[in-house]
């Protein structure tokens, strides 16, 4: 390869279009349950999009099996020794998908956001609302719920923060497009880059309908089986 030709940057793709959607998705869903809950006072739409956000957090859960590599948690679950290296300065080169910090980020992120939609299932105000599986628990349990579901929130505030502050470290300290390749899936790349992970497996259309299947499915049952769903779980 010519020298010229070595100068020229060089894309490769990094996101698929199911984790782009699920990452810009749950950016508007809980941009969208802050303003539902705090601003407009709208908690009958509050929980409609917990429980949609619910179904997409399931649905990224699976895809973290069965989807692309760059989605799959044993892509970016990585030993705490791997973790700490990085932070030491090693293996710094352009990770495709997460590096071992960020995985960190995104797990701490989904996690946040599971405990914050599961606890919503059981939370009630004693007032007008109540979530779908209120009813199936005792009372101090529901005010537990409660009582977890607002520190939370101020958790996952923090963490989203955090996030932000990243992106933005990387995005204009570091020049790496991140905001860029999750809209594109793809990612430019100079070429003294040193790319730590290479040959990605991008999964098909068939995982993505089982993952989406299952993420529907759930959505479903606890927005209008909830009855069914606490029955399931031994809450009758």
């Amino acid at each position: 390869m010519s020298t010229s030709e070595n100068s020229v940057s060089r894309k490769v793709k990094v996101w698929d279009l199911p984790t782009r959607l699920f990452h810009w998705l749950l950016v508007i869903g809980v941009f969208a349950m802050w303003l539902t809950a705090d601003v407009l006072d709208r908690l009958g739409l509050h929980m409609a999009i917990g429980l949609a956000l619910l179904g997409l957090i399931v649905f990224r859960l699976v895809w973290g099996f069965i989807g692309s590599d760059t989605a799959r948690f044993a892509q970016f679950v990585r030993h705490p020794r791997h973790t700490l290296a990085y932070l030491r300065g090693v293996n710094r080169g352009v990770w495709l998908g997460h590096n071992p910090l960020g995985a960190l980020s995104v797990l701490a992120l989904i996690f946040s956001v599971m405990v914050q939609l599961v606890t919503g299932l059981f939370a009630n105000d004693q007032i007008f609302n109540e979530g779908p599986l209120s009813d199936y628990v005792s009372e101090s349990t529901q005010d537990l719920m409660s009582l977890i579901h607002g520190i939370n929130f101020n958790v996952l505030l923090g963490l989203i923060a955090l996030h932000l502050l990243a992106i933005a470290f990387h995005q204009f300290k570091k020049h790496e497009p991140l905001v860029q390749a999750m809209i594109t899936g793809k990612r430019a790349l100079q070429p003294d880059e040193t790319v730590q992970n290479q040959n990605l497996r991008f999964a098909g259309w068939f995982a993505f309908v089982i993952a989406a299947l299952i993420g529907v499915g759930v959505w479903y049952l606890m927005s209008y089986h909830a009855s069914m769903v606490a029955g399931w779980l031994g809450l009758h």
